[in-house]
């Protein structure tokens, strides 16, 4: 028997896996996941989940455009996601999260202060930030990011369909280093309503999601980083304990681009030059494959790796890898 003779003659999987299983990579914002005895597809109130995530990007320059790679130098990116989700009724959920990140940069160094020796023949701000601590200094540099807070309704509009608004908050931790190659994130607050779409193929253990949001940001400065974010995965069961998964994500809104920001930052020493990793608008496009195993009730354990495919006015990654491991409750 080949493959395809298997596929057709196995009972298509529930799309209620679906919410649960395809969610890993973006397990910050995650749907539901399955719940046999219950119709509805979402789990019964008091159940939920709990996650912990490894992530690792690869930085090589700086990308102006999808055809120009600025050399601005090399890092490393980790971080280890800690998340929550947990169920108030068979619609209703709500999710928690932090990351904890360690980055470290090999480059032209970003100055708060000209004290530190890498920063002795570099342009001084004016004024001065000795409040910023200065991490380019080719070492890891760690600590806590973004809280992030959401709630989801998971409504059915017909069988074997899924639609799940949301609304999702991120507030900085605390008062990180932001002026920093190496920094752990902008240190800014957003909030993104979103709506998700999920549906499994009639017949086929191929399913699709779909999930589009925009971010609304602070200001800072002159201008606000508000954008539209798109998430679009194909995947097929496989069996009833692996999943594939191919994916896209895309980023595309306001700031400034890095050709804006040269005239305005000329000399590196003004408030646009302290402020640019906050104002810039970070536009991009990438592309990935990942899988899902479910090894023992209630584990998962979810791989995934991906590269850019555009991007603009944006750090240039060679490709990210991540793991996960959720249990459910």
């Amino acid at each position: 028997m080949n493959l395809l003779d298997h596929h057709l003659q196995r009972q298509p999987m529930s799309i209620r896996k679906i919410l649960w299983l395809t969610a890993i990579l973006t397990l910050s914002m995650p749907a539901a996941w399955a719940d046999e005895g219950n119709p509805s597809g979402t789990p019964a109130a008091g159940h939920g989940s709990i996650s912990i995530g490894y992530q690792q990007t690869y930085v090589d320059g700086l990308r102006r455009d999808s055809h120009t790679v600025i050399d601005a130098g090399e890092g490393t990116m980790r971080s280890l996601q800690l998340d929550a989700q947990y169920f108030l009724s068979d619609r209703w959920s709500l999710r928690a999260g932090i990351p904890f990140v360690s980055n470290v940069f090999h480059g032209s160094p970003h100055c708060p202060t000209t004290e530190p020796v890498q920063c002795r023949n570099m342009p001084a701000l004016n004024p001065q930030r000795p409040e910023s601590r200065f991490q380019d200094d080719d070492r890891y540099h760690g600590t806590w990011q973004d809280w992030h807070f959401g709630a989801s309704y998971h409504a059915t509009p017909r069988p074997g369909w899924f639609l799940t608004p949301s609304l999702t908050v991120w507030i900085p931790s605390h008062n990180y280093t932001f002026f920093s190659n190496a920094a752990p994130g902008q240190r800014i607050w957003k909030l993104e309503p979103a709506l998700e779409l999920a549906h499994q193929f009639d017949f086929t253990n191929l399913y699709y999601r779909a999930r589009y949001g925009y971010v609304l940001t602070e200001k800072v400065l002159d201008t606000r980083m508000s954008h539209h974010r798109l998430e679009l995965e194909l995947g097929w069961f496989i069996n009833e304990r692996l999943t594939a998964r191919v994916f896209t994500i895309g980023k595309k809104g306001d700031g400034y681009s890095l050709q804006e920001l040269g005239p305005l930052t000329a000399g590196r020493s003004n408030d646009y030059w302290y402020h640019h990793d906050q104002i810039v608008k970070h536009d991009f496009a990438e592309a990935g494959i990942g899988f899902d195993y479910h090894f023992s009730s209630p584990y998962t354990l979810s791989a995934a790796w991906h590269d850019m495919l555009w991007g603009e006015s944006v750090i240039n990654f060679r490709h990210a890898i991540e793991v996960r491991l959720t249990r459910e409750f």
